[in-house]
C-alpha cells in the first residue's frame, strides 16, 4: 500500500502528480456523496496507523519479514480498513463509500510523511 510513495527513485513530480490526483478525486467523490466527518477523520486515522505500523517494520521488524510482527503489522491497518470500508456500507452501496474512505486515507498518508518527498537514496550516495 502506498510504498511507492516512501521510495527515493521516485521523482517527487510524480508523487506531487499523484497527490493531486487523490485530492481531486476526494473532493469529486466527496460532493457526489459525502461522508461524515467522523468517518472521515476515521478514515485519515488509519492512515496515520498506516504510517505507524510502517515506520515499526521499517525500524523494528525488517531483519524478520517472514516473522508474526511484520506480518501483524503489514495486516493492522488493512483490517482497520476493510471494518471501516463495510461500517460505512449504506443499503449494500459499497462503492462510493469505499472508495472515498481510501482516497482520504491516502490523502492522510500523503500529508503526514513529507518528508518521503525529500528523501534521499543513502546507498547511491555510499
Amino acid at each position: 500500500m502506498l510504498e511507492f510513495w516512501f521510495d527515493p527513485k521516485v521523482a517527487m513530480a510524480k508523487k506531487l502528480a499523484f497527490f493531486i490526483v487523490i485530492a481531486i478525486a476526494s473532493i469529486a467523490l466527496y460532493w457526489y456523496q459525502p461522508l461524515t466527518l467522523d468517518n472521515i477523520l476515521l478514515f485519515a486515522g488509519t492512515g496515520i496507523i498506516f504510517l505507524i505500523c510502517r515506520y515499526c517494520k521499517v525500524h523494528f521488524a525488517a531483519k524478520n519479514p517472514t516473522g508474526f510482527l511484520y506480518r501483524l503489522l503489514t495486516w493492522i491497518p488493512i483490517a482497520i480498513l476493510l471494518a471501516l470500508i463495510f461500517k460505512n456500507m449504506n443499503n449494500g452501496e459499497i462503492l462510493i463509500p469505499g472508495a472515498q474512505g481510501v482516497a482520504f486515507m491516502a490523502l492522510a498518508v500523503c500529508i503526514f510523511s513529507p518528508l518521503a518527498l525529500l528523501n534521499k537514496n543513502t546507498s547511491e550516495q555510499n
